[in-house]
């Protein structure tokens, strides 16, 4: 009987470091952290007076072997997404992450802009053109445009940031052709690319454009008070409402979170839009871990949030004027 114990957990363990080792074609979407977002970021003059608390919540993303998928096969909390399915397939992950620091830093740039400006104050902001960094295997603009190339204008429209470049294709039609004047080794060429409709990570399209990855090419902006955030280990666009709202509340005099907890998520944009975001599902999973009382979540993540509200009140929102009205009712 000893000697099967004992052979019985050595084949186990054989078993275990062999499923470790055996790649898979799937990552692992994970609950991420709840952050109290009072602890980081500081704004002058404002005020961390606030009874309540605003959290930013987040995903983690894995890269699974056969363990990992074993498990998240069978964790509920855990989704499985076919790397051949997503957007990381089209580019190796270290450039993606990189994509996404510069998406959470140009972020942060767009809450600060809307929050003061919400608080009274007046902002500069410039840019010099749209920066490529990436194109998709599927878009029209591939071997027209290149990685390093830099858009100036779409048609005869002139255009210095992200902000302005996605503001203009939206008003456009899917199919419709637009021309992309661009920068490449300080010349100046101009192509014709229809727009296509955009892959999102949820088997679900996220709007149209041109098939690119890109930011803003130099982007400043000037405040007239000092902000320090520090959220270094946060990747993506998707805390810019939640960024906002601490930042708006150490400003105000009323709190804006009524002493409750306030978790939440949302892609901001200049015009104090907010739009859909991934992982609704890990995110509200960490806000219940951390007690919350709300999630906000963007007007379309709503009916998937919803799945998932148990213990928790979801609060749809379309703007950030939105978010502010209906958080004064709580």
């Amino acid at each position: 009987m000893y000697y099967f114990k004992r052979y019985f957990l050595i084949i186990i363990i054989t078993v275990l470091f062999l499923l470790n080792l055996m790649p898979t074609p799937y990552f692992l979407i994970i609950p991420g952290q709840a952050i109290n977002l009072s602890k980081n970021i500081t704004v002058e003059n404002g005020e961390k007076d606030a009874k309540g608390q605003f959290l930013l919540t987040s995903t983690a993303i894995i890269k699974a072997n056969l363990l990992l998928y074993i498990y998240g096969f069978f964790d509920p909390n855990i989704d499985l997404k076919n790397k051949d399915d997503e957007i990381l397939s089209n580019m190796k992950q270290k450039d993606y992450i990189d994509i996404m620091e510069k998406l959470m830093q140009e972020s942060q740039m767009i809450s600060q802009v809307v929050a003061i400006r919400k608080a009274g104050y007046s902002t500069e902001i410039s840019g010099r053109g749209i920066l490529i960094n990436g194109i998709l295997d599927n878009s029209p603009a591939k071997n027209k445009l290149l990685p390093g190339d830099v858009i100036i204008k779409i048609d005869e429209q002139p255009v210095y940031i992200l902000e302005e470049f996605s503001e203009i294709i939206r008003s456009y039609n899917l199919s419709q052709i637009v021309k992309i004047t661009f920068l490449r080794d300080n010349s100046t060429y101009s192509t014709l690319i229809p727009l296509i409709e955009l892959p999102g990570t949820d088997d679900e399209t996220e709007g149209i454009g041109i098939g690119i990855y890109a930011d803003t090419k130099d982007l400043q902006c000037r405040f007239p008070l000092k902000i320090e955030i520090d959220l270094e280990k946060i990747k993506g666009p998707s805390a810019g409402l939640m960024i906002a709202l601490e930042m708006l509340n150490q400003l105000t005099e009323n709190d804006l979170s009524s002493g409750l907890l306030i978790a939440g998520t949302g892609n901001l944009s200049m015009d104090g839009r907010i739009t859909e975001v991934d992982g609704i599902k890990q995110k509200i999973i960490s806000a219940k871990k951390h007690k919350a009382d709300v999630f906000l979540v963007p007007q379309k993540n709503y009916p998937e949030a919803l799945k998932f509200s148990h213990g928790i009140r979801i609060i749809p929102v379309d703007d950030f004027d939105d978010a502010i009205m209906k958080l004064i009712k709580l």
